[in-house]
């Protein structure tokens, strides 16, 4: 077993949110702040779903507000493809991004829980997942 981490999936994260732009623009702009950008812990790939209670090692951020903050960052300019906004948007935030997914500070997570049992961290508990 390697100790390598699994890295965010660059490729899923795009896909989500240029699904994410077209559903958004479809008929006019109606931006949704009920979707939100999902992330599976387990293999770090990313899709979009509605708002809920995210499942057990899942976490999500919301696409209007929370990961694009800018009123209408999300409307695609005349001539302009889904795709190509989504790579310019998530190169944005990528780092962000990154760093908010890279440490799972919810209940259930490792971390909380070693630190409460008096347990050394690990690489696992903080921020690197195997």
């Amino acid at each position: 077993m390697t100790d390598i981490p699994i890295r965010l999936d660059r490729a899923s994260v795009i896909d989500a949110v240029a699904d994410y732009i077209l559903q958004a623009n479809f008929r006019g702009y109606r931006p949704d702040t009920r979707k939100v950008l999902a992330v599976r812990q387990t293999d770090r790939t990313a899709w979009l779903r509605d708002a809920g209670t995210p499942s057990r090692r899942e976490a999500f951020y919301y696409i209007e507000g929370e990961l694009f903050a800018a009123s209408g960052a999300t409307r695609l300019a005349d001539g302009e493809s889904p795709n190509a906004l989504a790579e310019r948007l998530v190169a944005e935030i990528w780092d962000e991004l990154w760093v908010w997914n890279d440490y799972d500070f919810t209940p259930t997570s490792g971390g909380l829980l070693e630190a409460e049992s008096g347990a050394p961290p690990t690489a696992a508990g903080w921020g690197v997942r195997p």
